[in-house]
């Protein structure tokens, strides 16, 4: 009966709740009392209406069972929020059998009232559906969960499916989210905290994972700040997370991007005039750890003076509306270091075209000006190697001429002593000009190697005791040989010489007072990164030998210099600046490496890196180096050998061939190895030689120049003599051979070289050689 009643009240709009005794416990409400008081059926019902404090709803007391006619009493709801509804009802006891209960009934809803009610929860409904949000909420004291029809489909359930509850919804959640989770939130949240917001992965029906935004509020007991009931709103943010999840790889794909280019930005807002420069642009000059982050006042500051007034030029113009491109600035930096800056500054408008502000891009060329010039410096190097090779290539054919006829005409005035002494000091004249080309073709890269399989460690024990010699007391000598050295393939006596040249120079940098001379081999390995940073080396493997001196160093000026023609810091009448130059282009023209540091006060370390011989065809058998001992003597001032002393030749009328297209140098030759006692035909070309060589096969030798007119050089004649006359011997003159050198590479090591512009004796000992090879 008293459901009944309800029920009637309930259509009538009537706010009203049934309460059993004796425990006062909530049975059933009307549906207005619900809205009035805005919860769900499951937020009272069961509740004990007498429990202070136990639950949302309470009321102080009951009427006494004594009482008369329709006693009020006033009863508390607090709403999700905090907000306390406090209703007043009137009461009237009802027996129904053994049980009793008290109806309370409140005034009637207004039907209007009722109405705009509905309407606006079906805006609200409408609102949060637009936005995407669907609302649940869950009773913790019940484990009822109420899901919105859009929370199901959120997840991919079927409407009403029972498994989707508040109680499993965290077995939902992906792993690495639990702790994120609104439940989590509110089970770790200290008293007080009642609103949550979160992010977290859920897996849909599906079995995909989807990213899902939660904002909850909690209604706690007011005794022990248990949780009651949480109402909450969820919406699907998968979208938005992929999005922004792109947006930064794209962020820190542009600061790796950045920073790989070395590329900072900064911006201006003109009408409040406050700058910020990016991190990058921080961390460019220094002021990444700063305690103020810098702005670009502090950058204008550190700009350079010659170009501070031309980067404030730019700026006042970018502020009207120019853009400015390809400014170029130097910056010093924090640590004292200039850096070279190439700087965009690109202005910024708002809709009606009117400038706002800057925007500044500053790209380090740091880099690229010092690689433009190291590029610069190889250019100029260049230039200047090949005007000396072909300088020093036409000065050889004319010392050749000249020292030879000089040799010739001494052997005709030997009784005449006043005619010796002069020829003898035209011809050590001409010596000295010799080698003065030699060290030229040397740096230009186009003197003829002789390139032969050495280890390191052999050769500089074999010349240990004349690099003693030519240090002195005063500098002590330490070798220090690398273990397991690979093989090089390297021109023995250059490589020797050079040495001898980093010694020498060694010496002179620890003078007066001496010190040490540390010489290192070792084997290296030059990686990509190396190469990249040197990019006129290739990678791979290197045998190198460290020079390094105690003496008293060189400044980055002149270092910058030491490489050049004829730069020499020695005084006047002591060096001729092709040291260093000739040990350059030897290097260069062998494949390898050359490095120097150096540190004023401290010394100076040259490495020269030769690529590692692959293969070694035999054992290497240290000799003592041939010819080295005299330019020891050069290097020191007692060089008194005199050039012209006759070599005898054991010779039975063996015929020589002589092939040279300069007639005076043909001449010349010629008539030297007639003074030896040969029989000599000559030709003027490679063609007309390898004529007479099919056609005579009596020849025993043949002298060729390297570099010929009339299309065949030397190496290709005697590739071609070679098929006609396999056993043929073959001997090559030349101080200057900038493409044949390569093609050498493909002969016979037993195949000979006289430099030119060569003494008597040294072709005398050239032919002798040759023959018996």
């Amino acid at each position: 009966m008293i459901e009944k009643l309800l029920k009637a009240m309930e259509l009538a709009g009537v706010e009203a709740m049934i309460v059993a005794l004796p425990d006062a416990v909530i049975t059933d409400v009307t549906v207005p009392l619900l809205r009035g008081w805005n919860c769900q059926r499951g937020d009272v019902v069961g509740k004990a209406l007498l429990k202070a404090g136990a639950g949302a709803i309470s009321a102080r007391h009951l009427p006494p069972d004594e009482s008369q006619g329709s006693p009020q009493i006033e009863v508390s709801y607090a709403q999700l929020l905090g907000t306390v509804i406090r209703k007043t009802f009137n009461s009237q006891k009802w027996t129904e059998g053994q049980n009793s209960y008290y109806l309370l009934t409140g005034k009637a809803v207004d039907a209007g009232a009722a109405q705009i009610a509905l309407q606006n929860e079906k805006r609200l409904s409408l609102a949060l559906k637009s936005g995407g949000y669907a609302l649940w909420d869950f009773n913790y004291e019940t484990g009822e969960t109420y899901n919105a029809p859009e929370m199901y489909e959120i997840f991919g359930h079927k409407v009403g499916d029972k498994t989707l509850n508040f109680t499993t919804f965290n077995d939902l959640i992906h792993p690495d989210d639990r702790d994120k989770t609104i439940d989590e939130k509110i089970r770790k949240a200290p008293f007080g905290a009642d609103v949550f917001q979160t992010r977290y992965r859920v897996k849909t029906a599906a079995g995909k994972y989807v990213w899902i935004e939660s904002l909850a509020g909690v209604l706690r007991n007011t005794v022990d700040g248990q949780p009651l009931k949480c109402i909450g709103l969820c919406r699907n943010i998968d979208e938005q997370m992929v999005a922004l999840e792109r947006l930064k790889v794209s962020e820190r794909n542009f600061k790796r991007t950045q920073a790989a280019a070395r590329l900072g930005s900064f911006s201006y807002r003109n009408e409040s005039g406050v700058s910020r420069l990016s991190q990058e642009m921080a961390a460019l000059i220094g002021m990444a750890d700063a305690m103020i982050h810098p702005n670009l006042k502090t950058f204008i500051g550190m700009i350079e003076p010659g170009d501070r007034e031309k980067f404030c030029e730019a700026l006042e113009l970018a502020k009207i509306g120019t853009a400015i491109k390809n400014l170029e600035i130097a910056v010093k930096d924090k640590a004292g270091e200039i850096s070279h800056f190439e700087v965009t500054l690109e202005p910024e408008r708002d809709e009606d075209g009117h400038v706002e502000g800057i925007f500044g891009c500053c790209q380090c060329v740091s880099e690229r000006k010092a690689l433009e010039k190291r590029f610069h410096q190889a250019q100029k190097m260049e230039a200047v190697g090949q005007l000396t090779g072909g300088i020093a290539h036409d000065f050889n054919n004319l010392l050749m001429v000249v020292m030879g006829n000089l040799q010739l005409v001494e052997q005709l005035v030997r009784n005449d002593e006043r005619a010796l002494k002069r020829i003898r000091a035209a011809i050590d004249a001409s010596e000295k000009g010799s080698e003065l080309t030699r060290r030229m073709l040397a740096f230009s890269r186009q003197q003829t190697l002789q390139n032969k399989e050495l280890t390191l460690n052999d050769l500089l024990f074999s010349i240990q005791d004349m690099l003693k010699q030519a240090l002195t007391a005063i500098v002590e000598l330490k070798i220090i040989p690398g273990d397991d050295l690979w093989a090089v393939k390297a021109d023995k006596t250059m490589l020797e010489t050079a040495v001898l040249n980093l010694a020498i120079n060694a010496r002179d940098a620890m003078q007066p007072k001496g010190g040490t001379l540390i010489i290192e081999t070792s084997n290296r390995k030059l990686d990509a990164q190396y190469c990249a940073e040197h990019e006129e080396v290739i990678a791979g493997d290197y045998v190198e030998i460290s020079v390094t001196d105690t003496g008293m160093g060189m400044t980055p000026e002149i270092m910058e210099k030491v490489f050049q023609p004829f730069f020499t810091t020695k005084g006047p009448e002591k060096g001729s600046g092709l040291g260093l130059s000739m040990i350059y282009g030897f290097v260069k023209q062998s494949n390898g490496h050359i490095k120097m540091y150096s540190e004023v006060g401290h010394g100076t370390t040259v490495k020269i890196y030769l690529p590692r011989l692959r293969d070694s065809a035999k054992e290497i058998t240290p000799t003592l180096p041939s010819g080295l001992q005299a330019q020891l003597q050069k290097e020191l001032g007692s060089f008194n050998q005199r050039t012209s002393e006759t070599v005898a030749a054991d010779t039975k009328k063996q015929l020589v061939l002589v092939v040279e297209d300069n007639p005076s140098v043909r001449d010349v030759a010629a008539a030297m190895i007639e003074e030896m006692g040969f029989e000599v035909i000559t030709a003027s070309d490679g063609h007309e030689g390898l004529k007479l060589i099919t056609e005579r096969k009596d020849i025993d030798l043949v002298l060729s120049d390297v570099i010929m007119a009339g299309g065949m050089n030397g190496p290709e004649l005697a590739v071609k003599a070679m098929k006609v006359r396999p056993k043929l011997k073959i001997l090559f003159m030349s101080g200057y051979a900038p493409g044949s050198v390569r093609q050498m590479q493909d002969l016979p090591d037993s195949i000979e070289l006289v430099n030119k512009p060569f003494t008597r004796n040294d072709l005398t000992e050239k032919v002798r050689k040759a023959l018996v090879a």
